[in-house]
């Protein structure tokens, strides 16, 4: 059984195995997790202070090659905390939500109601500006006997590597959850161990050359265990101070047990251009050739891409939209998942002192057999809704409230559903 303070050692041999055979091959995709239903605190990407974008003074300035900023954008303050020790800093933070869902799926074909309270805390830790890491941990209860309680983890390691010619970064992580998915239709345990490194090098003062190593270990309840790994390349070359483009190359394989393999080739390209101080936007694009290791099934090639924008229209308002399509290993076996998504999301302070911000999203998902045989052919079509307003109380203390709602409609009996969240969360961190 997972405990709050284990690692289960199932995990461990998975994981072991994981590396035995990255080290055979260094390469691929991602996989993509379904959508969960219930909302999720937003976490910020771990970024140690050297690899922060908006740190001009950043020696590593080859890793953020495809970033354009303008210069007139002025760089958000630096987090403070009365936990430091030279050039150690402590930052740690505690939560509780409780919340009332309707209509979310506890199994295929039956939704459920049920008020749900969760407890977390966590810190981050700094060490220098090279070095940092990020633990969570909480636990969530459920009222209704349909769902089981459920521990919850997210680690993060990372740090720049300081090389002469070339600038390097590194990143582990390892989460645990259980939560309904869309995907699944039902409250499903997922576990994740991630690994990456990157190396980049200026070649002159436009040019910049990057590449990366990526190892992604996905284990699911009842679905197939995913072992990929994936080479990300690219070139870049900086068009003035505010944009760049490029030309990418991806490289993955995927080992799904049990279940079929695959591997896919990438090759694309990217777009990045700061407007103004307050526009700016990113087009990424290629094409997936991907070979499946299966006879009588057809290797598709599928246009992928990922593009977005943010747009802030006064200092207290701004909006976004992203748009994505990706390929990717389902969560059953023998299938694979073709999404398309879009989403937009505004953010607004009233008063000076309540943030209230909404997003709105939809996602196409269609499941493909990857094996002769296999019954697939599920389209799902979902709808994403949430409001929240919150405000800061004695600097450190935050309160919120919230709302949120999906639409799943699915041309498989039992996936559809409608459900609705109302929630109320604090939380005190540094």
């Amino acid at each position: 059984m997972f405990s709050c303070f284990q690692f289960p050692a199932k995990v461990l041999s998975r994981v072991s195995r994981g590396w035995v055979w990255g080290a055979l091959f260094a390469a691929g995709a991602q996989p993509v997790g379904a959508q969960m239903v219930l909302p999720t605190p937003m976490i910020e990407p771990l970024v140690p202070a050297a690899l922060r974008a908006e740190d001009p003074s950043s020696r590593n300035s080859a890793l953020r090659a495809g970033y354009a900023s303008h210069p007139g954008a002025t760089p958000p303050p630096a987090p403070t905390t009365p936990f430091t020790y030279g050039r150690l800093a402590l930052y740690p933070r505690v939560s509780a939500s409780f919340s009332y869902s309707e209509g979310i799926l506890s199994e295929v074909g039956r939704p459920t109601n049920s008020y749900i309270s969760s407890v977390s805390a966590g810190f981050r830790f700094d060490a220098g500006r090279n070095w940092a890491l990020d633990y969570g941990t909480g636990w969530t209860l459920y009222s209704s006997r349909r769902f089981k309680n459920s521990p919850n983890h997210n680690f993060t390691f990372s740090g720049a590597l300081p090389l002469r010619a070339w600038e390097g970064s590194f990143s582990q992580g390892y989460s645990y959850a259980r939560a309904p998915r869309i995907e699944t239709g039902r409250q499903t345990e997922r576990q994740t161990v991630t690994t990456s490194g990157t190396l980049a090098r200026a070649l002159g003062t436009k040019l910049t050359l990057q590449t990366g190593l990526s190892q992604s270990l996905s284990f699911i309840s009842a679905s197939p265990d995913s072992y990929s790994w994936s080479s990300s390349n690219a070139l870049q070359y900086r068009l003035g101070e505010t944009a760049s483009v490029g030309g990418t190359l991806g490289v993955s394989y995927v080992d799904v047990n049990p279940g079929v393999n695959m591997a896919a080739v990438t090759p694309g390209g990217s777009f990045a251009w700061a407007v103004s101080p307050r526009l700016s936007m990113s087009l990424s694009a290629g094409t997936d050739y991907r070979w499946i290791f299966s006879r009588g099934v057809k290797s598709p090639s599928t246009p992928v891409f990922q593009v977005g924008g943010s747009y802030q229209l006064f200092d207290a308002t701004s909006f976004s939209a992203s748009a994505s399509r990706s390929i990717s290993p389902s969560s059953f076996r023998n299938q694979l998942t073709d999404g398309l998504s879009l989403q937009m999301g505004f953010s607004q302070r009233l008063l000076g002192i309540i943030q209230v911000s909404g997003s709105y999203g939809e996602q196409l998902s269609g499941y493909n057999a990857t094996r002769r045989g296999v019954e697939a052919g599920r389209k799902d079509r979902s709808y994403f809704y949430s409001l929240n307003a919150g405000t800061t109380v004695l600097r450190r203390l935050s309160v919120s409230v919230g709302f949120s709602a999906t639409d799943n409609s699915s041309n498989r009996k039992g996936y559809g559903f409608n459900s609705r969240t109302y929630s109320v969360q604090g939380g005190y961190g540094f």
